[in-house]
């Protein structure tokens, strides 16, 4: 699906980027509401990975609403605001954490994606691609719910992760979400984590739940990534705005986010499955570039 037409500067960086995957695996993990603990997760599984000794870099892609700075007891000075505005460059403002994990915050003030010049996308991809050849993964944090932010994110990364949790209005949203990707962007496969469950079973039973509606209208099979329990610790942790795997990793939510990143990299491992050979995020807008020449 072609969103804008190509331009002579898209031209010019592709011709200059005739391959554009990085080494980095590219996760999007989305949500179909608020509330479900996307963050959270998106903040534990980049500490046990780095803990894995795997370089992991978050993205916060809740643009306007960022608070992954928050979960990874970092203070960024500068933010993507600044260097769309032109004031930095995407190297100034990524911002380590004390584990390791490379933060590149979103901040606050940032236009909607489609509001972006081709220049500044094209900047933003030209730096983004250079950074991300030092890096194992990138998780993009998105913002709750369908906006053409979060469909940006999610069309162009290697993988989808959609958290949800019991409650039927995050089984709904959820699934409102997968129909928008998979019907009106032709995205094909999804991985599901259900969060906060009573425990396996609960969690296999969201995901079926999700699953069998998604294959019976959409024709869309779901692939189950895991489960995260309902966890003492893990609230603890979150409401001191801290990691569970770092504070507590032997309690059963702290295994079970290690059990999840284990998956991650046998997902990572298998590149017969990578969808694409494109730079995420703008995915759509350079492959409309190669169709066009």
């Amino acid at each position: 699906m072609i969103l804008e037409p190509p331009t002579e500067l898209t031209h010019a960086f592709v011709e200059k980027h005739p391959s554009i995957l990085p080494p980095a695996h590219v996760f999007t993990v989305a949500s179909g509401k608020g509330g479900v603990g996307k963050t959270n997760v998106v903040a534990n599984l980049a500490a046990a990975l780095t803990m894995m000794k795997k370089r992991v870099m978050v993205l916060d892609g809740d643009l306007g609403l960022a608070n992954v700075d928050l979960f990874l007891g970092v203070h960024p000075k500068s933010t993507l605001a600044d260097f769309f505005a032109g004031r930095k460059g995407l190297a100034d403002i990524i911002t380590p954490s004390h584990l390791g994990i490379m933060l590149l915050p979103a901040g606050s003030g940032i236009q909607a994606l489609t509001a972006l010049t081709d220049e500044q996308k094209i900047a933003f991809l030209t730096e983004l691609d250079a950074l991300t050849h030092e890096l194992d993964f990138v998780l993009v944090d998105t913002g709750a719910g369908i906006s053409d932010t979060v469909t940006y994110f999610a069309t162009g990364a290697h993988e989808i992760i959609i958290v949800v949790t019991p409650e039927p209005s995050s089984l709904t949203d959820a699934y409102a979400l997968v129909k928008v990707l998979a019907s009106s962007y032709g995205e094909k496969r999804f991985w599901i984590l259900a969060n906060n469950v009573g425990g396996e079973r609960e969690g296999r039973r969201v995901y079926e739940t999700l699953s069998r509606t998604a294959l019976h209208f959409l024709n869309t099979s779901l692939d189950f990534l895991g489960w995260i329990p309902k966890d003492p610790e893990l609230a603890r942790a979150v409401s001191r705005c801290q990691l569970v795997v770092t504070i507590a990793q032997n309690s059963p939510s702290g295994q079970a986010f290690g059990i999840v990143a284990e998956k991650l990299l046998q997902i990572a491992g298998d590149r017969a499955r990578v969808k694409g050979n494109l730079q995420f995020f703008l995915a759509r807008l350079l492959a409309a570039v190669r169709e066009g020449k």
